[in-house]
């Protein structure tokens, strides 16, 4: 958070001294004393940094995220000690420095399947005693931040109640998509972005191979390469017609089913979508 700058110093000074004063230009002693100052001196300074910098916050930052959703302890710091440069980015939201300084808050970045500009944030979660501080927006802009810097250019997210709180920080309902965690610490981001496109490729596939494989109607009467040859016998008289029948017409088929697009309809008071568990979710993204 930047410091406002001190109030200049006003003071008498003689004629002699106020036409110096227009010819140097002045010093003022208290800017080069705040420029001059730490992190030390300045105990309400925000800032983000990434877990694995600081991996002597894994124990605390484990039993912030366990606080909002609950998993064994070692399990959890296993899963941050994951963080890393080539992602997932485990981020966490300090105030104060040394002695002073306090965990605010975590938040996850991973990559986005397919979407080299995109990352994916999770696990945004604000210390219950900070809540109702504007901490939760300080963490998503830092997020934000941290994400440009990185080169990307987009943030996605995933929420059950606070779509509210994300659209009036500029959020926009969005379609799915699909997040990497922390399969590309193993997994190259190559092979999740090829099993990603293995089915519509294999869709669009066979469809190309059906269009392929069928033949053109062509006119009997005109004959062609593997045409039977003609016959000298006089055609068959056509069929007799079938005798009338008490039932009705056929009814008439079905209407085509709408498409995905149309039938999806998602706002920031219901949703289609749905988590492993069934609850509705509601997917979001920012350009940033």
């Amino acid at each position: 958070m930047p410091t406002p700058k001190p109030a200049e110093e006003v003071c008498d000074m003689s004629t002699l001294d106020a036409e110096v004063a227009k010819m140097v230009p002045s010093v003022s002693t208290s800017s080069t004393k705040s420029a001059d100052k730490t992190d030390s001196e300045y105990p309400g300074k925000i800032r983000t940094i990434p877990i694995h910098r600081r991996p002597d916050l894994l124990v605390p930052c484990a039993d912030l995220v366990n606080s909002e959703w609950q998993r064994s302890q070692a399990a959890r710091v296993h899963a941050l000690q994951k963080s890393c440069p080539e992602f997932p980015v485990c981020l966490v939201l300090l105030q104060g420095h040394r002695e002073t300084e306090r965990l605010l808050g975590h938040a996850r970045l991973s990559r986005v399947v397919g979407h080299s500009r995109s990352l994916f944030v999770e696990s945004v979660v604000v210390s219950r005693a900070e809540r109702g501080k504007g901490y939760g927006r300080t963490l998503m802009e830092e997020t934000e931040r941290y994400t440009k810097s990185r080169g990307f250019k987009r943030l996605c997210l995933t929420t059950h109640d606070k779509q509210h709180f994300y659209a009036h920080l500029g959020y926009v309902l969005s379609m799915p998509v699909q997040n990497a965690g922390a399969m590309t610490t193993f997994v190259p981001m190559e092979t999740l972005l090829r099993f990603s496109r293995m089915p519509n490729e294999e869709a669009r596939t066979r469809t190309q191979t059906r269009m392929d494989t069928k033949i053109p109607q062509r006119n009997r009467d005109a004959g062609g390469v593997g045409s039977p040859p003609p016959s000298s016998l006089p055609p068959l008289p056509p069929p007799p017609p079938p005798p009338p029948s008490s039932i009705g017409p056929p009814p008439p088929p079905p209407p085509p089913p709408q498409s995905i697009e149309m039938q999806v309809v998602q706002t920031l008071s219901q949703t289609p979508y749905r988590d492993a568990k069934g609850v509705p979710i509601f997917w979001m993204h920012k350009d940033i």
